[in-house]
């Protein structure tokens, strides 16, 4: 049982314990200018969390799955558990928070191991430097390397980053009508937006 340091949460949408989407993240979401995959967004803050193959921030392939293993991992940050939705179902986390805005969302695997850990804030930088909220175009990403969710995550698209084998980027095309049994076509693939930065240190 995770000590008394958690508190539960249910959070209906991911970044925001308050539930409310940010004025800069709406703008990120929509505005768009000149060629296919052009996103016209706010600069972001300064990146805080990065992501690369050897985990996120401290959190690694030997972090433990306890209240002393997250803390270490993230100083300074609350840990809340909360529910999630993921590609195949739903499923109860640990997420770590600053400043009262989720940043990671860590998912539990076998014998207190770390499963995967999603970055979703907008402090949490890739291994390349992307970051929430930028096209796929702008992440220069190659469709060769993605394939199409299914489930919860259908129509989405789950791509490799570059220069890395541990870490996935989830993008999502605003207002996408399918077809949902593949890839987007160019067109719509390019103006895809990044969601999730997820590690899987098993992969």
């Amino acid at each position: 049982m995770i000590a008394s340091i958690f508190r539960e949460v249910k959070v209906s949408r991911p970044l925001f314990r308050t539930g409310l989407l940010s004025v800069a993240l709406s703008l990120g979401a929509c505005g768009t200018a000149g060629s296919p995959g052009f996103i016209s967004r706010a600069p972001p803050p300064p990146a805080m969390v990065i992501v690369t193959d050897a985990g996120i921030a401290n959190l690694s392939k030997d972090t433990k799955y306890t209240d002393a293993g997250l803390r270490d991992a993230f100083p300074g940050y609350e840990i809340e558990t909360i529910q999630i939705a993921h590609e195949t179902g739903t499923a109860w986390v640990h997420a770590a928070f600053l400043n009262g805005l989720q940043v990671v969302q860590i998912v539990k695997g076998s014998n207190r191991q770390i499963k995967a850990a999603y970055g979703v804030g907008d402090i949490v930088a890739g291994p390349n430097g992307e970051r929430m909220g930028q096209s796929f175009s702008q992440l220069g990403l190659n469709r060769d390397n993605c394939r199409v969710g299914k489930s919860l995550w259908r129509g989405m698209a789950i791509c490799d980053a570059k220069n890395a084998t541990k870490v996935k980027l989830v993008l999502s095309i605003a207002g996408y009508q399918g077809p949902f049994d593949k890839l987007a076509n160019q067109q719509d693939l390019a103006a895809a937006t990044l969601q999730r930065i997820i590690w899987v240190p098993t992969s």
